[in-house]
């Protein structure tokens, strides 16, 4: 008899994980009572878990799809909205204490109250709908999310600011790194010559692909060499990854409908759950379809029938570094005189118990973050501090029924500053920026200033009229890859937050006018290209050198695999990684200096100014001054000799593998290397070779890349595409934990639209 008690025992608690994961399983049929619910809402799910929500106004389409975001991801949602706050380390203990003392300095769960507290009544109904219904899909599941039992917690419920810090967290996703990289360039200020600076860190060059077709005036070789730097340690280059996005479109004219065209695929770090949860629904008449940010009430991408939008990252310069003149410990310097520091305690609690107390100096420019590379103080003037850097207008771009209205709308946004990317209808398409742009007056923001000198001053917002804006420009296309979009004045004004290369850009560009008829399909195939221009100048110079060197085997194989490229990053190619790794070691050698300096000069941060690497490189190897020589070389052709051979050698050793060996995905859910390997892997994507690269129009990496890719003509949503990688849910018992993914892998198109029926499921007053 003891033995079955045992037994009993122990099967309970093998099966106990099983039993709580299907417990917290979300409602997907029958009726649900919703307290402050206007009408009865119908929520049907098809095969792929999509919900067609039909509403009869907006309030109760908020609290519906924070039900829906509460019972499928709220785990998500809360690891957001702590990931903004610094709350991280009461969640999983003394891991995120770091994190949190490094981002309560922006204390931005106060900032999210005072907004609320700013919102119009209608915007706080709005969000406080929202949040009753993810309380109440929270307490409607039998028992609390699975991650909470793995991390012996329970969940917080869900309160209106909460949904702003979830736009705080996309601050600091898309725009964190602004900080580090002024800082950066203020410490190269230090050690470089002004003919070095412009040198080693321009502006762009002749692979930019602005819409108005303008260049950079290319920089000149500088005579002197490039300093040691302080750098002490040798360092590989990282890969070029940043979040980033395309977005493209064409007029009605080259559609068959005469509708515009959008394809929009923003790229971000991905894990799973997916970052965003797909959604339709119908308003009355009033159709809304596309993708929402859990914790957030707000259609972020997609069509209303009239329109369809797209974002990609702007990367402008929307924050400056301001020195900081202490009169004493308590008191800074201003225009109007002496003011005194605001302190505030920051209290960060672990769930093992520990706590820290962090002191908070605020100014009138922003929290003082740290000391600039010649030692003075610095507070970070930024638009995510300012009032009105986060605030619900997005929610207004489903009621837009044109071009016109959209971009009208974009400048009030409060949201990390975008590129909007719109078609309607009718066959306009346009283009502008998207959420605040500071108007500087006095200076330019590209170093550090000292804004208690007289003339100085910066205004939260443009004007709405001084936005840059490209309503139906005469080629009839549009593209957006995080290039620099514009030049001249309109530049000026949004000045230069690191772009990235053109390159990826112009891909896009040439393949639009490469013909005057698109469809969906063709758009969609054109998000999974993988022709990476970029690299033909490394392949013809990798050729030149195999054809010097002695016709060993691994010598003749090279050349042979190289001359054969066909100019993709295929997985299947055996040619690109060595022609990528060719690359890798030229920037390596040449910028050796610059990555050393990452490693002596704690804040020095290299990822954040490399953007335009590729100008200099190619220069140098092309033009091969003397004085830019590594000094362990006689020769740039020895230099080239050397990497060609040494390349050529570890490439051999490896046995010739594929890009696709070495280019795997690792798509992960953010527990799962806590567990067990058997156990944890249940909860991961499955590793799959990869085609595409950081330069392609298909940006891939081990865990970024497209987070959404969306085809849509506005009018004919049931032809649009859309896939995601992961699923529609976040649980992993769910048939919708991983439906879809295949699709996105393969670029198989799916439809935007929800299909046939499959769950129904009625909220009632």
């Amino acid at each position: 008899m003891k033995w079955r008690i045992g037994a009993l025992f122990l099967t309970a608690l093998a099966l106990s994980p099983l039993v709580v994961l299907y417990l917290n399983t979300p409602t997907l049929e029958g009726q649900v009572k919703v307290a402050g619910l206007n009408h009865q809402v119908s929520v049907s799910r098809d095969q792929r878990g999509v919900p067609l929500i039909l509403a009869q106004n907006d309030l109760d389409l908020a609290r519906t799809l924070g039900y829906l975001h509460g019972q499928e991801r709220f785990f998500q949602m809360d690891l957001l909205r702590r990931v903004a706050a610094g709350e991280v380390a009461a969640l999983i203990g003394d891991k995120g204490l770091d994190h949190d003392l490094d981002i309560r300095r922006h204390r931005f769960r106060a900032r999210a109250e005072a907004e609320l507290a700013a919102l119009s009544p209608q915007e706080r109904a709005v969000l406080a709908a929202y949040s009753a219904g993810v309380n109440l899909g929270l307490n409607d599941l039998f028992a609390r999310p699975f991650e909470y039992w793995l991390l012996r917690q329970k969940p917080k419920p869900w309160h209106a600011e909460d949904s702003l810090l979830v736009i705080y967290a996309m601050y600091l996703d898309l725009q964190g790194d602004a900080g580090q990289r002024e800082w950066s360039l203020a410490a190269l200020d230090k050690r470089l010559s002004p003919e070095q600076r412009r040198f080693y860190f321009p502006f762009g060059g002749r692979l930019d692909a602005a819409l108005d077709s303008t260049f950079p005036q290319a920089a000149e070789i500088p005579n002197d060499p490039l300093p040691a730097l302080d750098g002490q340690l040798a360092a590989q280059p990282a890969a070029e990854e940043a979040p980033g996005s395309n977005a493209w479109a064409v007029a009605g004219r080259f559609t068959n409908d005469g509708a515009g065209l959008l394809a929009s695929d923003m790229h971000l770090g991905l894990r799973l759950p997916n970052i965003w949860y797909r959604m339709a629904a119908k308003v009355g008449d009033q159709l809304q379809v596309g993708l929402t940010l859990p914790g957030a009430p707000a259609l972020v991408v997609g069509s209303n029938g009239h329109i369809a939008w797209g974002f990609t990252n702007s990367y402008g310069d929307f924050s400056d570094l301001v020195a900081v003149k202490p009169v004493d410990v308590y008191s800074y310097q201003t225009q109007e005189g002496p003011k005194p520091l605001v302190r505030y305690n920051e209290t960060v609690l672990s769930a093992s118990g520990k706590s820290q107390t962090l002191v908070v100096n605020d100014t009138q420019w922003g929290p003082i973050m740290g000391e600039l590379p010649d030692g003075r103080p610095y507070a970070q003037l930024w638009e995510a501090h300012r009032k009105g850097g986060v605030n619900l207008k997005l929610m207004q771009m489903v009621h837009c029924p044109d071009v016109a209205c959209a971009t009208a709308l974009a400048p009030s946004l409060g949201i990390p500053t975008q590129n909007l990317v719109v078609v309607d209808t009718r066959g306009n398409l346009g283009w502008t920026l998207a959420g605040p742009i500071p108007q500087r007056q006095g200076y330019e923001g590209m170093a550090p200033v000292d804004m208690s000198q007289p003339g100085l001053a910066w205004q939260d917002r443009l004007p709405p009229s001084a936005y840059p804006v490209r309503i139906n420009p005469p080629g009839g296309r549009i593209w957006s890859a995080n290039q620099r979009m514009l030049g001249g004045a309109e530049l000026s004004r949004i000045g230069d937050g690191g772009y990235a290369l053109g390159e990826r850009a112009g891909r896009i560009r040439d393949a639009l006018r490469s013909q005057n008829l698109w469809d969906e399909k063709g758009f969609f195939a054109l998000q999974y290209d993988n022709k990476v221009p970029i690299y033909d100048f490394w392949a013809k110079l990798l050729s030149n050198e195999l054809a010097q060197m002695p016709p060993s085997p691994d010598f003749v194989k090279a050349r042979r695999l190289v001359e054969a490229w066909d100019g993709t990053a295929s997985a299947g190619s055996q040619a690109f990684g060595l022609i990528r790794d060719y690359r890798q070691s030229m920037l390596a050698i040449l910028f050796a200096p610059f990555l050393e300096l990452q490693q002596s000069l704690p804040g020095f941060n290299t990822r954040s100014i490399d953007n335009q690497w590729e100008y200099p490189l190619r220069q140098m190897i092309t033009e091969k001054p003397q004085a830019m020589l590594p000094a362990n070389y006689d020769s740039w052709e020895a230099l080239l000799t050397e990497q060609t051979a040494r390349q050529v050698a570890k490439t051999a050793e490896a046995g010739w593998p594929t890009w696709g060996s070495r280019h795997q995905s690792a798509i992960r859910h953010p527990l799962s290397s806590a567990l067990p390997g058997w156990l944890g892997r249940y909860l991961d994507a499955p590793v799959v070779p990869q085609s595409g690269d950081g330069f392609a129009v298909h940006v891939t990496g081990p865990a970024f890349g497209a987070s959404e890719r969306l085809v849509v003509t506005p009018g004919q949503e049931d032809r649009g595409i859309l896939v995601v990688p992961g699923g529609q849910s976040g649980h992993p018992l769910s048939p919708y934990y991983l439906k879809g993914h295949q699709a996105w892998q393969d670029g198989q198109p799916q439809p935007l639209m929800p299909q046939e029926s499959r769950w129904q499921l009625t909220l009632t007053p």
